[in-house]
């Protein structure tokens, strides 16, 4: 059982603009040596209108998402309500038979003017029947804008004991990095895609575990000779995703 600790702040005069957008805080899991962190919530109680919103924020994050010919749907989602505040859900296992299992799937996604965060966190992964396996998951995203200065970063993701076909994987894998899956397809780790300007808008959106399923398709021999098949993509799943941005 995890415990998720949350706290409301008010922006401080801090030394760093980021700062005063946001505060990270720890969660612990009792029994286990893996600690979740989890993004705190940094916005007044009177929340503006979305008419008055003046640098609007979003944010989403889910768990686990399936996407293939026999198999579709997500587990654990959060979407930051139109006038910011927060929203969460959890799913205390999550089971898509022969393609993907995790526990205590957490989502949470929270903004007020000016940030935007989500996090995702999940237990006990474990992809294509032990292909892929990690004891924790943690995705974090966060989008600040201030001063004519906007940005974004996935800082805090991590991912506690992967293992990839048989090899274990560093938990502060480097971001987009590739690993072939033969005969399924590949696996991108810590997928980071940013957006924005880097003045008024940014954005990131972060995916801890991207497998992509593919299959080969077409090719054969005939009378005038061989042709190679076609790496076609199939489906995919994906584990720990996070999305922030402000504009």
């Amino acid at each position: 059982m995890t415990n998720y600790a949350f706290s409301e702040t008010i922006g401080s005069d801090g030394a760093s603009k980021k700062e005063d957008c946001m505060m990270k805080r720890v969660a612990t899991t009792a029994g286990s040596a893996i600690g979740f962190l989890i993004l705190g919530l940094s916005f007044n109680a009177a929340r503006p209108s979305a008419a008055a919103w003046a640098q609007a924020p979003a944010a989403q994050a889910f768990g686990v998402a399936v996407n293939t010919p026999t198999a579709s749907g997500t587990s654990a989602v959060a979407m930051l309500p139109a006038d910011g505040g927060l929203a969460s859900d959890n799913a205390p296992s999550v089971n898509v038979a022969g393609l993907a299992g995790a526990e205590n799937a957490f989502a949470m996604a929270s903004g007020a003017e000016g940030s935007a965060e989500s996090n995702s966190t999940l237990e006990s992964v474990n992809l294509l029947n032990g292909l892929i396996t990690a004891d924790g998951v943690v995705a974090l995203a966060s989008s600040w804008v201030d001063g004519g200065v906007a940005g974004s970063d996935a800082e805090g993701s991590q991912l506690a004991n992967l293992v990839v076909n048989g090899v274990a994987i560093p938990s502060d894998v480097a971001p987009n990095t590739q690993i072939a899956l033969p005969g399924v397809g590949y696996a991108v780790l810590n997928e980071q895609t940013l957006s924005g300007d880097g003045v008024s808008s940014s954005g990131i959106t972060v995916n801890m575990i991207h497998v992509v399923l593919q299959s080969l398709t077409g090719g054969g021999c005939g009378l005038l000779g061989c042709l190679p098949g076609v790496l076609t993509t199939t489906g995919e799943i994906i584990v720990g995703s996070a999305t922030s941005s402000v504009q």
